[in-house]
């Protein structure tokens, strides 16, 4: 095992930029996931820490070994892709051998390290199996367990759920959680499925436009996001943006109004708003009630879906020229067409300046 340091990491490909200026330590032991929208740069990213690609500019540390300039198989990573990349011809036993094959280790040594592989990702018993006899996940433990035998102090994962159904991955995930917590590894884990991220990951990067927006614990990450982009992106359903004006500020609050919403009065250092400036209210859906709350804002909205779910039911309404989606609990006795009062709590709002950054409430 080791840590990972990336220093003022960038990429460019002719005028293009994939990466730029990253800087970012992974402690051992950690599991890291990037996570953001498509060509946001974190495959990118993954590849140049692997050292598939090279790197434009920066430094990439692998423990205490600087790595920047090295080759792909010197760097002590093993890469698990979205593709599996399994040997069709090869069995099981081979596919996960191969590595040790190439490094010409004794056939007791073989056996004993592919076993024991098999064994962690619960493969034991289809050793003498072709991939085409395995399903989707298991073919991908396959491929962890090529991984595993290489003893890497980093594991380097693309998108490797992606291949899967719902279930599947539903079950991946939970393995690759316990697979972690087993081999103790630094793993760094790319997806741009943020509820991957928020179930699996230690720590997680939040990347958009090849730059990192936000670094951080999950539920830090959605509790506090930095700004408009990673509050939208962290959550599910999505964060509701409401266009808002700020109407008054002083020292200890801020008044602001949004259409649909009466005025709303937060406490906060209004000394950093001018009255007339352009804000945005945001509401997690997850966050809104539709019996009354002290101290709430209330939205009197026009429901025109209803996702009856059982656990919870999801409403899309609108609210004058905005789109609103509630996350309510149960089954509560709500109509499409016909108006819902919604509430939120005072304290669970988010407010966002003029350039997107988020302004604590």
């Amino acid at each position: 095992m080791a840590g990972l340091d990336l220093a003022h990491v960038s990429k460019a490909y002719g005028a293009f930029e994939a990466v730029k200026d990253v800087s970012l330590t992974i402690e051992e032991g950690e599991f890291a996931v990037f996570v953001g929208p498509s060509g946001c740069g974190k495959s990118t990213l993954l590849r140049l820490i692997a050292g598939l690609d090279p790197v434009s500019d920066g430094k990439i540390a692998i423990g205490a070994d600087d790595v920047t300039r090295r080759p792909a198989g010197t760097r002590s990573v093993a890469m698990v892709f979205q593709s599996y990349a399994l040997y069709p011809h090869m069995s099981v036993f081979d596919n996960i051998a191969f590595p040790l094959q190439m490094e010409r280790r004794s056939k007791d040594d073989i056996r004993q390290q592919v076993e024991k592989a098999a064994n962690i990702v619960q493969l034991g018993t289809r050793l003498g199996d072709k991939p085409a006899k395995l399903s989707g996940g298991q073919r991908q433990r396959v491929a962890i367990a090529r991984a595993i035998v290489r003893k890497p102090a980093i594991f380097l994962m693309d998108e490797p759920l992606s291949n899967l159904d719902a279930a599947l991955r539903m079950e991946m995930r939970t393995e690759l959680t316990r697979l972690h917590k087993q081999l103790g590894a630094t793993m760094v884990y790319v997806t741009h499925d943020q509820l991957e991220a928020m179930t699996m990951a230690d720590r997680i990067v939040v990347l958009n436009g090849g730059r990192v927006e936000q670094v951080g614990r999950p539920m830090d990450i959605y509790h506090k996001p930095v700004n408009r982009f990673v509050a939208g992106f962290i959550g599910s359903p999505p964060m509701n943006m409401l266009a808002a004006t700020v109407l008054g500020a002083d020292g200890k609050s801020v008044q602001i109004a949004a259409d649909g919403v009466d005025p709303i009065a937060l406490v906060h250092d209004g000394a950093v708003f001018a009255k007339g400036a352009a804000v945005t209210l945001g509401i997690r859906p997850e966050f809104f009630s539709a019996s009354p709350l002290a101290d709430a804002v209330k939205l009197t909205v026009v429901p025109h879906t209803v996702e009856r779910l059982g656990l919870h039911t999801i409403i899309h309404a609108a609210l004058g020229s905005h789109a609103i989606t509630a996350l309510l609990n149960g089954d509560p006795p709500i109509k499409a067409d016909v108006p819902l009062d919604l509430y939120a709590a005072i304290e669970q709002l988010h407010l966002f300046d003029g350039d997107g950054q988020r302004r604590s409430v």
